[in-house]
C-alpha cells in the first residue's frame, strides 16, 4: 500500500480530532523551534504547517512500516478494528515532540 491511501484510509478511521491534536502539537513544536531562530531566519506560518504536516506524515509513515508484508485488504480490514484505532488513539494521545540532539 502507498503511503497516500494509508494514510487517507488512517485518517478516517481516526476521528478529526486526534489527528488535529496531533499536528496542533507537531506546529506549536514547529513554532518553538521557529521563535528559537534569529528573526531574520525565522520561517512563515506556510513552512510551519508544512513542517508540522511533515512531522505526522512521518507517524503514518512508521505505522505503515510496522504493517509491512500485508496485503492492502489486510491493513485496511485492520483499520476498522476498533480495537485497534483505540490502540492508535492512546498512542497519538501521548505523543510529544522535542529536540533531541
Amino acid at each position: 500500500m502507498q503511503l497516500p491511501e494509508f494514510r487517507k484510509a488512517l485518517e478516517q478511521a481516526l476521528s478529526t480530532q486526534i489527528v488535529d491534536n496531533v499536528l496542533m502539537k507537531a506546529y506549536v513544536f514547529q513554532e518553538t523551534k521557529n521563535n528559537a531562530r534569529k528573526e531574520r531566519a525565522q520561517y512563515g506560518t506556510v513552512k510551519l504547517e508544512r513542517n508540522a504536516d511533515a512531522m505526522w506524515e512521518n507517524i503514518v509513515a512508521n505505522l505503515l512500516v510496522s504493517m509491512q508484508g500485508k496485503k492492502d485488504e489486510a491493513i485496511l480490514k485492520q483499520l476498522e478494528d476498533s480495537d485497534f484505532i483505540d490502540t492508535i488513539t492512546d498512542m497519538l494521545e501521548e505523543v510529544e515532540f522535542n529536540n533531541e540532539s
